[in-house]
Parts: C-alpha cells; structure tokens; sequence
C-alpha cells in the first residue's frame, strides 16, 4: 500500500499519512528580538554528497538520530538469548536518504535528501534492516527521474507536508539539469528540488531535495528570493582534483597503547552512525574495541575524555562480562557514544524532558548521549554509570531488568578506576558509604521494598528519598559483588546474581527474576547481615577484586 496519496488531476495536495511522524523534524522556534538576517555562507564542496553548495551562514551540523529500535526476541526456553532489532520502515528509509540537516543560531534548519529510491511498499509496523532491503530492491525503486509525478511523491513523504505540483525554475543551468518549487501549505517552509547536471567528471545524478525551515519573522517570499540566489545559483559540480577535498568528520586517532588501531566491525549501526555525522567538519569519529564515538567536541579536555573512553570502555565491558554473564552474544554488537560540546544542542537531540541530565543511556536509539559537563574527573563517573545501562541493555538481550540490580551495578561501576596492571578496579563510592552507614537503621528494614520496586517508584519521591534508594541499591550490589565472598554468610547468597539472570532468561520478567532470586533466601536474617557488613565488615571487601576473584 503506497503511504501517500497520488497526485491529483486537479492539482490537489499530496498528503502522506505519514507525515505525523516528522512533525518534530520542523521546529518553528519563538520570535527572538535580535533575529539576524537569512543569509548563506560560502560554498564548500561535500566529498560524501559530490556536491559544493553554501549552508546557513554560522549553522552547526544537527544530526540525524538514529532509528528508534525494537527487540525482537523468539521463544527460548535456554539462557542464550538471540535478538532481533525491528524498526519503522520509515525511520530506516528517511535515514537513509536524509544527507545532512544544519541549524543556524536563530533557529533555521535547512535538510538535504538525496532521492536513491522511493518509499517500499511493506505492510510491516517493524523491520529488520536485512528485511527492508530486500522490501528496497522489489518495491522501493528509484524514481524516473523525467516523471516528476514520482519525484513529488518522494518529496510529499521525505518533507512531511502536503505539497502541490511542482513549479520548474529556470535557476543555475550550468551546474543543474533541473529545479522545481513545492509548494505546501506549512507556514515558512521552503521547499525545492534540483537535479545536478551529468558531465564527464560527475558520477552524480540523482534528485536532491532541500527543504528550508524559517523561523517567525521571516518573511518567505524574501526568504525564497535569498534561497534561490545564495543557495541553488551557488552549487555547483567539483573538479576532478578537488572532488575528495571538502567537508567530512575527523577521524579520531584511537590507536591503543601498543600502536594498534581497533578492529572495525562490519555492522550497519556503524555504518549508519557514520553516514549522521559524514558531512559535518565540526564532528569526530572515533572507534575502539567494541565502541564507537561520535563527538563534536572541540576543546582538549573533550578530546582527552575521548582518549579516557578508550582505555576504559573496552576494560569495563569485559569488567561487566565477567560480574554479570551477557544472554545474548556480544560478538558484533557496537555501543555507539555520542558526545555534544554543548548542552544546548544534548537537550536539542534528546528532548526537553532531559534537560536536567548530564547523560543517558537511549536504549529505544541504542545510543549512549552526553554532553561535556566539566573535566575527565567530573565526567567520568557518569559516563561508566552509563556505559553500564547500556552494556546490561545489549547483554540481557533489551529486557528490562530489576531497578535494585540496573541502577545498583551503575553506582556501583561508576567509581571505577584502571590499575596498575591495566584492571578495572571497583571503588567504593565514599559519599554513598557514608550516606548509607548513617541510614542503615532506616536502610536495612528497607530492602525488601526496594527490590521489589518498579522504575517508577524507584525514580519518585523527594531528593532524599532518591538518595536513600540510590544509596540502598549501590549497597547492595556492593555487598552481593564484594561483601558476599568475602564474609561469612549462608552460600545462598551467591546464587542470587545467577538466579536472577537464568529466570530473567526464561521469563523474560524483571519481577519474577527478583522473586526467584530471593526465594531461598530468609529475609530478616539477610537484612541483618547487610546491616552487620555496612557497619563493621568492610575491610576486607575493601581489597577484594570481584573480576579476577582475589584480593588486589
């Protein structure tokens, strides 16, 4: 079923119904007093695109974010879980054909697709990207580029709007082969069309498609007018000898301490996570042992916490793999870091609702966002505690786990360091031990609320209520990683860890995995031992090394 509507005799709008889903692409920012004129910057040739053109004068890249994802798991009866991500069809097409997007200061947004095939025809609500392409190759052919019924179909869906039949502009005929105006009944958004011309020295012949979103108090006729004279008149083709010189991200040295560069694996997440950031001269990619990095940072303290990321991320996933067992291979999984300079533009990407954050592990996007908040010594705690969440995400295979055991293992990987020896060593949070030992009376008779808490209530109530809860579930993982080999207590305190993971394998239950991982423990007695290990049975948890199951 085609998701848009054909073109009418009549001339009516094409309406795609999907166009409800991209309503968060255009943002119309307030009217700002101090709104600077519409202008362009200089021209510049794009090596990934084969195109020079200007964009907004003073404009920063805005990433795409990558395709929410969705697990998909088949019935398993084992502790070896095998998943699936499924996507939107139009989430994966859209990227795929979105080259770049930038906004300058005041708000303007000017977006480039390339038109390399129409929308696929699938009546599927989530697909796999392996599926979408073969629905790519039997449907989603690539318009004629003389049947500009197809190319305003394309148009309609990539734009999001409703658009009439296309006006053809006699514009820059020396590098273009064509330019039509769309155009649609969204207030200030421009929207064209153009074609590059074929020549000898250019492989590059598809339709593009720019849209241009003005912000109030534009006015879009003038705007149209600068658009058409700053922007289309201005591309052009590059010369042979220029055309892999121009804009592109950095690649970001990240050899290891012997010389060696991370192996790349052949992934798609790679591949799309690279294509977001191809075209912007003010991004880095930066890869290492099962990670990538996407960053625009620009200051020597955020490179030099890439530099830490790359000697600690490899050390604390295989930290984790040994203290919590993955359910699913790891073999080919990328976790995928995205770090902003600003915090502005973190807010930007992730939404109001994360504007009191200093980082967050997406799992819907698969995807761990930050934004440079102070130095390596600030930064790091949080990023491992993200890190974290994103590790057990890929390890338990997208299943939600417990709140006591998520954000307990976070607290506590989050004061890690790397020793001597190149291994990742677990501190202990000092503020939180504090915290805890001078609540333990309230802490202690606590537990069996806590573990039994869902993330709702785990998150809700006051600042303190927040702190004894995070304090309680960092105490005790602390005690079941650290405290639990090295005291004397009854042995079924170690099954909990494991039992937790094979029900949650199984049942794929966060509540039932809590039930059967304490089922044979005997409560008040367990309460008491935490409470005994808090107060006076530290010291040698202080020096044990859970990893390699020894003493430091």
């Amino acid at each position: 079923m085609s998701t848009v509507s054909r073109l009418s005799t009549r001339g009516n709008p094409i309406v795609p119904s999907i166009s409800v889903f991209l309503t968060a692409l255009f943002l119309v920012l307030p009217f700002r007093t101090a709104l600077a004129e519409l202008t362009f910057g200089p021209a510049k040739n794009y090596p990934a695109i084969g195109l020079t053109f200007p964009t907004l004068f003073r404009a920063a890249g805005d990433p795409v974010p990558m395709p929410k994802a969705h697990a998909y798991l088949p019935v398993n009866t084992s502790d070896t879980l095998t998943r699936e991500d499924r996507f939107a069809p139009f989430d994966l097409w859209y990227n795929s054909q979105c080259c770049a997007r930038w906004r300058d200061p005041d708000g303007r947004e000017l977006i480039l697709g390339r038109v390399t095939h129409s929308y696929p025809q699938t009546e599927e609500k989530h697909i796999s990207r392996e599926r979408f392409k073969l629905e790519v190759a039997r449907t989603g052919s690539r318009p004629d580029p003389k049947n500009l019924e197809s190319l305003t179909e394309w148009v309609a869906t990539f734009a999001g709007v409703a658009v009439y039949p296309p006006k053809k502009c006699d514009i820059n005929k020396f590098a273009l082969d064509g330019v039509c105006r769309f155009e649609n009944e969204t207030p200030n958004l421009l929207i064209y069309a153009f074609r590059p011309r074929k020549s000898g020295s250019n492989s590059v012949n598809d339709w593009f498609c720019v849209t241009l979103q003005l912000v109030s108090g534009d006015n879009p006729e003038l705007a149209a007018k600068c658009f058409e004279e700053d922007f289309l008149a201005q591309i052009s083709l590059p010369s042979r000898g220029s055309k892999e010189e121009g804009v592109k991200a950095t690649e970001f040295d990240m050899r290891d301490t012997k010389g060696k560069v991370a192996e790349r694996i052949d992934n798609p997440v790679r591949d799309e996570a690279r294509k977001s950031v191809e075209n912007y001269d003010d991004w880095w990619i930066a890869e290492t042992e099962g990670y990538m990095i996407l960053s625009d940072v620009y200051s020597e303290v955020g490179k030099g916490i890439i530099r830490e990321l790359q000697k600690q991320l490899p050390l604390l996933q295989k930290t984790c793999m040994k203290l919590l067992p993955p359910l699913a291979p790891l073999n080919n999984e990328i976790a995928l870091i995205r770090l902003f300079q600003r915090q502005e533009d973190y807010v930007r990407y992730l939404g109001e609702d994360m504007a009191w954050s200093g980082g967050a592990w997406v799992p819907s996007r698969r995807e761990l966002v930050l934004f440079q908040k102070g130095g390596i010594e600030e930064m790091m705690p949080t990023i491992l505690h993200e890190a974290f969440h994103q590790y057990l995400s890929y390890a338990y295979a997208m299943i939600q786990s417990a709140p006591w055991l998520n954000e307990g293992h976070a607290c506590f990987f989050a004061p890690a360091w790397i020793g001597s020896k190149g291994q990742m060593l677990i501190a202990e949070d000092e503020d939180r031990a504090k915290f805890l030992v001078e609540n333990i009376d309230l802490a202690a008779p606590l537990l069996p609320l806590l573990i039994e808490m869902g993330y709702d209530e785990f998150y809700e109530g006051t600042q303190s209520e927040k702190l004894l809860k995070y304090a309680m579930a960092w105490g005790l993982v602390y005690f079941l990683q650290k405290g639990v080999p090295t005291s004397v207590v009854p042995e079924t305190y170690a099954s909990i860890l494991p039992n937790y993971r094979s029900t949650l394998a199984k049942t794929r239950d966060e509540h039932k995995a809590t039930l059967a991982a304490f089922e044979e423990i005997e409560m008040e007695t367990f309460q008491e031992a935490f409470r005994n290990f808090w107060l006076s049975d530290r010291s040698h948890a202080l020096k044990y090394d859970p990893a390699e199951g020894k003493k430091k």
